[in-house]
């Protein structure tokens, strides 16, 4: 027999019992959706935490470590940590490593910027001007730095509302942060055209002793929001370097004219130029091979990738359970297929005769039911993925009018998308209801071809 009689003989056959037919597409069409729109829930989850991690923190930059510990292996319970001192020449290596787009060493001080009567405790983080286009540093006013600036800072989000009369602190007895959150007002502080003074202490419990002599400093930007660089501000890490070494030289002169004093610099472990290195990567997918590489040189090497990969395996597994569960249901979709194929064989015996006694090969009847069976899949399959994207569109219509309700500010964003059915998914959702029915089918088939012709002629 040729496949389009096979066909055609199939289809006039399903539609031979209408009702038990749609009975059987329904619980097919079920099976599928439920399987699709479980699995679109974890994929849509995985794409709104994906979307998240992204838009707070930058997953292809990797913080280098000066120290680096070796994974415990199951002899010991210690190992001594490797020490690689962080510097111009291992800025060079890390720049050596192929899809490294950009490399950036930092230092870091505290110190207090003074404007008039306001000042506000900082943390200075040095940097290289020449990469922070390259590590995503917007800015919302101002400009960023360049090589040329002296002074110049520039001032994470939330630093300009930190500013505080601390006179009007000691009257208050208060305790006082600032910060934006979302105040309208503006910062006490105009930290692009006020008078800037920058005062680095490094002695602790000494009040005003330590204290050196400020620094005029210029603001010239302020970076957009981001939680990363919000309480920071950035400054040349050359001119940063200026400062410190002035610091260590008054500290060794402070050293030498008093014996009480004990430098906090002073301990047993060993220090690098730099605090640490942050290694930019061009694609995402290269940073686990490229931070490997850069812990077989001995430095310590982590990324927010480590917590993506994490995320992704639990992710994982949280789509695994509902696709599990969308199958059982897929599943008695199956054994109504299944069911359905044995009615259709003691309905049918004296056809399956006749074609016997016409000399059909038995593989054309193995073929017949089993192209019912995956018929009964294809269009179970097809209706209940179009009702797949249907209630996907209605979760991601209810999800988002929900979170809009709960937060105003998620109104101006993109819709949210809890459920997301990618065409892989569609295709591998028709492709395994048509598995399934063949399956279902493939008993009843052999059922089939091993009844008599006589024994079907007599019967009829």
């Amino acid at each position: 027999m040729k496949i389009i009689d096979i066909l055609g003989m199939s289809l006039k056959n399903l539609f031979r019992r209408k009702i038990r037919t749609i009975l059987t597409l329904i619980g097919v069409l079920i099976g599928t959706t439920s399987i699709t729109v479980m699995m679109s829930i974890g994929i849509g989850l995985d794409k709104t935490n994906e979307d998240f991690m992204q838009g707070m923190v930058d997953m292809n930059v990797i913080t280098v470590e000066s120290y680096y510990f070796p994974d415990i292996d199951s002899g010991s319970g210690f190992v001594e940590a490797e020490f690689q001192n962080l510097n111009d020449e291992a800025v060079q290596k890390f720049y050596q490593i192929e899809g490294v787009e950009a490399v950036s060493p930092e230092l870091n001080m505290y110190a207090t910027i003074k404007s008039g009567r306001y000042e506000a405790g900082v943390s200075i983080v040095g940097i290289d001007p020449k990469v922070m286009e390259a590590f995503n540093y917007k800015v919302e006013k101002g400009r960023l730095l360049s090589e040329d600036d002296q002074g110049a800072i520039v001032f994470g989000n939330s630093i300009p509302y930190h500013f505080y009369n601390p006179r009007d602190l000691e009257r208050s007895g208060g305790f006082y942060i600032g910060d934006r959150g979302m105040s309208d007002e503006e910062p006490p502080v105009d930290v692009l055209n006020d008078k800037l003074s920058m005062f680095y202490n490094t002695y602790y419990g000494m009040e005003g002793e330590g204290r050196q002599r400020g620094y005029n400093v210029q603001g010239v930007g302020i970076l957009k929001q981001n939680w990363q660089n919000d309480y920071n501000v950035y400054m040349s890490i050359e001119y940063l370097k200026k400062i410190k070494k002035e610091d260590e030289r008054k500290q060794r002169q402070m050293e030498q004219s008093s014996e009480m004093f004990i430098s906090p610099r002073r301990n047993s472990m060993q220090e690098s130029e730099y605090e640490r290195i942050l290694v930019k990567v061009k694609d995402i997918n290269d940073v686990d091979e490229i931070q490997e590489k850069i812990k077989e040189m001995g430095f310590g090497a982590h990324s927010y990738a480590d917590m993506r990969n994490e995320t992704k395996k639990q992710m994982f597994i949280i789509q695994a359970i509902l696709g599990a569960i969308g199958g059982i249901s897929l599943l008695v979709a199956a054994i109504g297929i299944t069911n359905t194929m044995y009615m259709s064989i003691y309905e049918r015996t004296k056809e399956i005769g006749v074609i016997k006694v016409l000399g059909c090969f038995l593989g054309d009847i193995r073929k017949m039911f089993l192209v019912e069976a995956g018929l009964i899949g294809l269009l179970g399959g097809l209706i209940g993925m179009a009702l797949s994207y249907g209630i996907s569109i209605g979760i991601n219509y209810i999800a988002s009018t929900f979170m809009g309700a709960q937060d105003p500010m998620m109104m101006e964003q993109a819709s949210v998308s809890v459920s997301i059915i990618p065409l892989w998914l569609a295709l591998f959702g028709i492709a395994f209801a048509v598995f399934v029915g063949i399956i279902a089918g493939y008993f009843p088939s052999r059922r089939a071809m091993k009844i008599s012709a006589l024994e079907a002629i007599r019967t009829e």
